[in-house]
């Protein structure tokens, strides 16, 4: 929701994006700053085993590698550097805009949350009366069950070595369903979604949480 709401401030959005490149960038170079520190570390070895091997054999010392890879780690890690003054400075940039727009921020969530809300309250609007009509069709099943009773077949088969006794069947009891009050209390919630609320509003009861 507040990347939807970034693309409708052009600044904000501009400021979001160079953040994002700089810890993409950031994240490369650190990659690339231990792996030359690895492979540094392993010329340095190689070096001084050639050499000491070419002097065990009294033949030329050959030209070492390591300096310049140390050359490149160098110069990786001042990159690295300059790349984390470029993300603090952005991430400064960014918090500033923020802090400064915060209300205009503030006002599009509040609305977006409004338009959700709404989106939430008429599909749970739809739900509800789809269930009260599935349970009026229950209740018509029970009460023509209650008042017009199938008239009982005659039992002409051997009797069973069991005899398995249900009670009265419904959604609930049969599939294990949540009662139909918790379902139209939790559609009627979701219903009041559509009325306003506050973004961002704390709860009197975690409010006192805090101050505990």
């Amino acid at each position: 929701m507040f990347d939807q709401i970034i693309q409708r401030l052009p600044e904000l959005a501009t400021l979001e994006a160079t953040v994002t490149d700089l810890e993409r960038k950031h994240t490369e170079g650190q990659a690339r700053v231990q792996a030359l520190a690895v492979k540094t570390a392993q010329a340095k070895e190689n070096d001084l085993n050639r050499e000491a091997l070419a002097l065990n054999r009294g033949r030329k010392v050959p030209k070492p590698t390591e300096p310049a890879l140390a050359e490149q780690l160098a110069g990786a890690q001042r990159d690295l550097q300059v790349l984390e003054r470029r993300l603090a400075l952005a991430n400064s940039a960014r918090a500033l805009y923020l802090a400064e727009h915060h209300a205009e921020i503030l006002g599009l969530l509040e609305r977006a949350h409004r338009a959700e809300g709404a989106k939430v309250a008429a599909a749970a609007t739809e739900a509800l009366g789809a269930l009260a009509a599935y349970h009026l069709a229950e209740d018509s099943a029970r009460n023509l069950q209650r008042l017009h009773p199938a008239p009982a077949q005659e039992n002409v088969g051997s009797p069973e070595s069991v005899s398995v006794v249900f009670g009265h069947v419904n959604t609930r009891n049969f599939t294990g369903g949540p009662q139909r009050g918790v379902l139209e209390g939790t559609l009627q919630y979701l219903i009041s979604l559509g009325a306003a609320t506050v973004v961002g509003a704390v709860e009197e009861g975690d409010d006192d949480q805090d101050a505990a």
